[in-house]
């Protein structure tokens, strides 16, 4: 019996890594204008508000120890967020068809009004990150050191009703950036959703390009579907030996309690160890955005 109860203990501790240190690389913020309201989704329950989000997502923060979170929006979301937490870093995200110009963006990122450019949604728009409208603020990114974070693969089913008729699921192929990756070598981007369906594509990519990372997103929480692609790509990416560029990143939209839901699905996959998991959760994001203690 005391054996057992042993065991039972030592799988507990092993399991509960976030009693360390945690970094999500992959928030969203709004303002009222830009919130909005869907359904539940796996389970999960939307915030009811853009005031009701910035709260609950700063209690899921407080609830799983999350030291520092990227978040993504518009220029007014996140300085209403960062105002709010300072452990909130301020990304752009370029939601709308137009990006703001290109010298505005660099004044902010010198001035840290932005220091990650992304969530880059190229996708949505029919493009990707190689066409020519992204190609000054990507030189802008390379010169100052300021990460990169690209939607790579699919989005949620039916988007083209969304209000989003030039998306393409092809789009989202890792493969499609690669000149990128060549145009600026220096550059530090990281695929959002690890390529979710092309993430074979996206682990080959991390091999051909050691300045490439990914994050998780939403493939720990959505569906089956991703959770399949996210148990497939962090099996590979531990036998390959590239777990070192794997990050968390929960993308929790609108709504919070994803942060918990991918946190818990993460310390449940048995294959990765202690390490492995610490690694993902909070040193290989500190390493990339270059935090120091």
């Amino acid at each position: 019996m005391r054996k057992i109860i042993f065991l039972l203990t030592l799988i507990t501790v092993v399991c509960k890594v976030t009693s360390g240190q945690v970094i999500d690389v992959h928030l969203h913020s709004y303002t009222e204008k830009d919130f909005w309201v869907p359904k539940a989704l796996n389970g999960l329950e939307s915030s009811k508000s853009a005031m009701e989000h910035l709260e609950q997502t700063i209690k899921e923060m407080d609830k799983n120890k999350i030291e520092y979170a990227v978040i993504c929006g518009t220029i007014e979301s996140t300085e209403r967020y960062t105002k709010a937490d300072i452990r909130f870093i301020p990304g752009y995200q370029d939601s709308q068809d137009t990006l703001i110009p290109v010298k505005q963006f660099e004044e902010y990122v010198q001035s840290g009004r932005i220091k990650v450019f992304g969530e880059v949604m190229a996708v949505y728009k029919g493009r990707t990150l190689t066409d020519s409208m992204y190609q000054p603020y990507l030189s802008i990114c390379e010169k100052y050191g300021i990460p990169v974070a690209y939607h790579s693969g699919g989005s949620f089913r039916d988007a083209q009703k969304m209000d989003l008729p030039k998306y393409r699921i092809s789009l989202g192929n890792p493969f499609l950036i690669e000149d990128v990756l060549v145009k600026y070598p220096k550059l530090k981007l990281y695929l959002m959703h690890a390529g979710e369906s092309f993430y074979e594509n996206t682990l080959r990519m991390m091999d051909g390009y050691q300045n490439l990372y990914a994050d998780l997103g939403v493939l720990m929480w959505m569906n089956p579907m991703t959770k399949d692609f996210a148990v497939k790509f962090l099996k590979s990416a531990k036998e390959y030996g590239l777990i070192d560029r794997v990050m968390f990143g929960s993308d929790q939209m609108i709504w919070p309690e994803a942060i918990t839901s991918s946190i818990e699905f993460l310390n449940a996959l048995d294959f990765l160890s202690k390490e492995e998991k610490e690694m993902i959760l909070y040193k290989n994001a500190k390493s990339f955005l270059g935090i120091k203690d």
